[in-house]
């Protein structure tokens, strides 16, 4: 695949997700973390964001944050289920991995100072 990029979902499809993130996101309880990943854990210290800041962060995010996806999960037979986005917090570019799960529980997989440039789809 090289630099290519795969196509990306339509604005319409984005703006939908999000609704239903944001939705899933109104019951904490729904929501996990990847807690064992160190650029996870180290970007929340450098950022001075705590766990429960993560919600806030989620639900700023709009279309034109989307990197990709939805994408399959690799780690399981889930289709279609992980999203890609990127923000800006304090000055730093930040990489936000999302998977919605077919249980509908959203699973952050990756939140941590971007290691590459972003390429927004929709600005």
């Amino acid at each position: 695949m090289g630099n290519k990029l795969p196509p990306p979902a339509d604005i319409n499809v984005i703006k939908l997700e999000l609704i239903r993130i944001k939705l899933l996101l109104e019951d904490p309880s729904r929501l996990r973390i990847v807690g064992d990943r160190k650029k996870n854990i180290d970007s929340l210290a450098r950022l001075g964001i705590t766990p429960d800041g993560y919600i806030t962060y989620l639900n700023s995010l709009t279309y034109k944050n989307y990197l990709s996806g939805p994408s399959d999960d690799r780690g399981t037979q889930e289709k279609k289920c992980i999203w890609e986005f990127g923000t800006t917090i304090h000055d730093s570019d930040v990489y936000i991995k999302i998977k919605h799960s077919k249980e509908d529980n959203i699973l952050v997989i990756s939140f941590h100072v971007a290691e590459r440039p972003f390429v927004f789809r929709y600005l």
